[in-house]
């Protein structure tokens, strides 16, 4: 055999044993993630918007357990790291947060907002007791005990439309988006007091922070993009253009992902954080407007409410691919997984 038959033969062995490789690594992802769909146990726990209710969906038979009513307009959902207390913000002439038991599937007190009203935003803070809630009618977080159901303080933001909030893994922070004063306020939940004012891009909602309280992002409506800043000096790290509508933005537990849906667009981006680029787009139907997301445990499925089509995705985000779907009720929006079942 002369020298180049030789390597093309060589060459053509490597080719032939690549593909192999890459098609039994492809079909290997694909069987792990069908084995994902079909082993998940848990429940989900969704905001019905357009129905005043929140859902309780058992993954495995992908059927609806139970409907509880919420307050009035309900939109955003916390729940604790054991899963065992939801917060629901009663945001559109609700004017309360709706606690509920998970273990029983009951609502076991409902906590008036008179002085603070439309509660959007919610997270619990570290101790897993309290909450802090944006109040967008009074331009304010609220701290509240969500067992005893007392406002333990109010933090004004000084600015206009505070509406959603981030929090830190020490929670000794909290941070709020502006949308009426295209800014985000950082202030002391200790003190009470307001630290500083950020200048973002226009019509700022969506907004997350790493745990160390370090790296802040934010989804800007009008502009259509999300910002990742630097919290030592409030500078701009990085910016990602060509959204209609970045509602929300989701880290994975390592950080090493961030997921943002898009309501206006109908898509789902994903972002390697630690590779600086975008791993993924999924695009739905048009119709489908993508609104609240939660990590599964595993944290790399992800589960996606999908307001205009009444139903939750179930995402793998290496693959990029819906897994499964599961129903909700009129108009899904705020969304948690809970590692319990119901008979």
């Amino acid at each position: 055999m002369n020298k180049i038959k030789f390597v093309t033969a060589i060459f053509g062995l490597f080719s032939l044993l690549t593909l192999s490789a890459f098609a039994h690594n492809k079909t290997t992802k694909s069987a792990a993630a069908g084995n994902v769909a079909s082993s998940m146990v848990g429940t989900i726990i969704v905001v019905n918007k357009k129905d005043n209710t929140v859902s309780f969906v058992d993954i495995a038979s992908k059927k609806i357990k139970f409907t509880r009513a919420t307050g009035k307009g309900p939109h955003e959902l916390a729940l604790t790291n054991d899963g065992l207390w939801a917060v629901v913000t009663d945001y559109v002439g609700g004017n309360s947060l709706s606690v509920f038991d998970v273990k029983n599937a009951k609502k076991v007190r409902t906590i008036g907002l008179g002085s603070y009203p439309r509660p959007h935003g919610v997270l619990f803070l570290k101790d897993q007791r309290r909450v802090a809630v944006s109040s967008e009618g009074s331009d304010s977080v609220v701290i509240a005990d969500i067992h005893s159901g007392q406002i333990e303080k109010a933090i004004n933001t000084e600015q206009k439309g505070s509406h959603m909030v981030a929090l830190p893994a020490s929670s000794k922070r909290v941070y709020t988006t502006n949308m009426g004063s295209d800014s985000v306020s950082e202030m002391d939940i200790q003190s009470g007091k307001l630290l500083r004012k950020l200048a973002t891009e226009k019509t700022p909602e969506a907004i997350t922070i790493n745990r160390d309280g370090t790296e802040l992002w934010v989804g800007s409506n009008e502009d259509g993009l999300v910002t990742l800043y630097d919290l030592a000096n409030g500078q701009k790290i990085d910016q990602w253009k060509g959204f209609g509508f970045p509602y929300r933005i989701l880290l994975t537990k390592d950080e090493h992902y961030a997921v943002i849906p898009d309501y206006t667009n109908n898509t789902l981006d994903i972002l390697d954080r630690v590779n600086q680029k975008k791993l993924h787009q999924i695009k739905f139907e048009r119709g489908t407007t993508p609104k609240g997301v939660y990590f599964h445990p595993n944290d790399r499925n992800l589960f996606m409410s999908a307001y205009g089509k009444d139903k939750v995705f179930v995402i793998d985000i290496l693959s990029g691919k819906v897994l499964f779907e599961l129903p909700a009720g009129g108009g899904p929006d705020g969304i948690a997984f809970t590692p319990l079942t119901f008979e």
